[in-house]
C-alpha cells in the first residue's frame, strides 16, 4: 500500500546540518515541503536566509518559497554558532553573493505559515531545526494553530548534558523563553522532540562519509555530492574540535524531519524508533542553566499521556540509507539526463 505524503513546513537557522534537513525534506518522496521560514541561531538571520537560498540553488530546486523570520530572541541577546558552522553560517563550500532563488516579499513569514496551516488543517507538520522564536511568534499571533497542526517536530534540548553549556543544547539556550512559551501554549502530546541524547547516536562515521563521496570511484561522485561531502567534513572537523568526538559529527537537524515518519505511519518498529513521554519545562531564570530541560508534574496521572514525545533511539542504518537515497535523487535532479549508478 502506498503511503501518503506528509506535508511539512520547515523553520530553520540554515547551517551545515540544516542543509541535510532540506535535502531530506525535498527528496524523500514521503515529504511534501510547503515552504521554509528562516530564523536566527547558527548565524544571523541575514546569513541563514541567504544560506537557505544557496542550498536550494545547489539542489536545483526553484519552487520552494523562502520567508525571512525573526532576527532576535524574545528577551535575551542573540547567540551564534559561527565557530561550528563557519563565518558565513555554512562551512566547506563557496557561498555566492547572489542566488537564483529569492526571498518572498509579498507576505511575511507569519502570514505565509498561517495560510499554509489553514489550507492543510489537521495534516501539516511543522519542523523546527533552529531557535523556537518564529514558532512562539506564530502561536502568539495565531493561537488557533495549536489545533490545526498535526505535529510540531523539534530538534533541540538535551538531558543530562549540553553542547553550549554543561546543561543546555544550543537551540533551547539561544531562545529559552521561546521554547518555554511553546511548551506552555502548544499541546505537548503533539510535540516530537529530537534532543542531543538521540542525535548523538546518529553519527556520520568514516564509512558514512565515504558513502557520501567515494574517492576510489569517481563515477559515483558529482559536484553536488562533493558539496555535501565538503559541508559534512567541515562540520566533522569543527564539531570534533569543539566536542572531541573521534567517530565523526552527529547530524542533528534531519532527525527532526525523519522522526515524523514513525508517528505519521503509526509504526515505530519499522523505524526502530524508541521514545518516552514526559511533561517538560525549560529553565529561564538561572543564567548558568538557561535552556535546561526540566521534567514537571511527574506525579500527574496524565504524565505519560500528555507529555512531549522525546526520541531516544532509531534505526540509524535505515536513516542513513534514506539520506543517501535523497542525495542520489538530488544528483539526478541537478544533472537531468545523466546516468547515475544505483546506490
Amino acid at each position: 500500500m502506498t503511503k501518503s505524503q506528509i506535508k511539512i513546513w520547515l523553520d530553520a537557522d540554515v547551517g551545515n546540518d540544516d542543509a541535510f534537513a532540506i535535502l531530506l525534506a525535498i527528496f524523500n518522496p514521503r515529504f511534501k515541503l510547503l515552504g521554509i521560514s528562516t530564523v536566527h541561531g547558527n548565524a544571523p538571520t541575514e546569513m541563514t536566509t541567504h544560506n537557505t537560498l544557496v542550498v536550494l540553488d545547489l539542489l536545483n530546486v526553484h519552487d520552494i518559497k523562502v520567508y525571512r523570520g525573526e532576527e532576535n530572541p524574545l528577551f535575551v541577546e542573540p547567540t551564534y554558532a559561527l565557530n561550528v558552522h563557519g563565518k558565513f553560517g555554512i562551512g566547506g563550500i563557496h557561498i555566492p553573493e547572489t542566488t537564483k532563488n529569492q526571498v518572498e516579499e509579498g507576505e511575511n513569514y507569519l502570514q505565509a505559515m498561517y495560510k499554509a496551516i489553514c489550507e492543510n488543517e489537521g495534516e501539516i507538520c511543522i519542523v523546527s531545526t533552529g531557535t523556537l522564536t518564529n514558532i512562539a511568534k506564530l502561536i502568539e499571533k495565531y493561537p488557533d494553530v495549536v489545533d490545526k497542526i498535526k505535529y510540531l517536530s523539534i530538534m533541540g534540548g538535551s538531558f543530562g548534558f549540553g553542547n553550549i553549556t554543561p546543561f543546555a543544547e544550543f537551540n533551547f539556550h539561544t531562545d529559552p523563553h521561546a521554547i518555554q512559551f511553546v511548551l506552555k501554549k502548544f499541546k505537548q502530546s503533539k510535540i516530537i522532540l529530537s534532543p542531543l541524547n538521540l542525535t548523538h547516536k546518529v553519527i556520520a562515521t568514516e564509512q558514512i562519509r565515504n558513502d557520501f563521496y567515494n574517492e576510489l570511484n569517481p563515477k559515483k561522485n558529482s559536484k553536488l555530492r562533493e558539496s555535501f561531502f565538503d559541508i559534512l567534513m567541515f562540520y566533522s572537523l569543527t564539531y570534533k574540535k569543539e566536542n572531541d568526538m573521534s567517530l565523526g559529527p552527529p547530524l542533528h537537524d534531519p532527525i527532526a524531519v525523519y522522526s515524523l515518519l514513525p508517528f505519521m505511519d503509526n509504526n515505530f518498529k519499522e523505524y526502530g524508533y524508541i521514545f518516552t513521554k514526559k511533561k517538560l519545562n525549560v529553565e529561564i531564570n538561572d543564567n548558568e542553566r538557561l535552556g535546561e530541560c526540566i521534567y514537571i508534574n511527574e506525579d500527574d496521572e496524565d504524565y505519560n499521556q500528555e507529555g512531549v514525545n522525546i526520541g531516544e533511539n532509531l534505526d540509524t542504518h535505515k536513516f542513513w540509507r534514506s539520506l543517501l537515497n535523497c542525495l542520489h535523487s538530488a544528483d539526478i535532479n541537478v544533472n537531468k539526463g545523466s546516468n547515475f549508478p544505483e546506490l
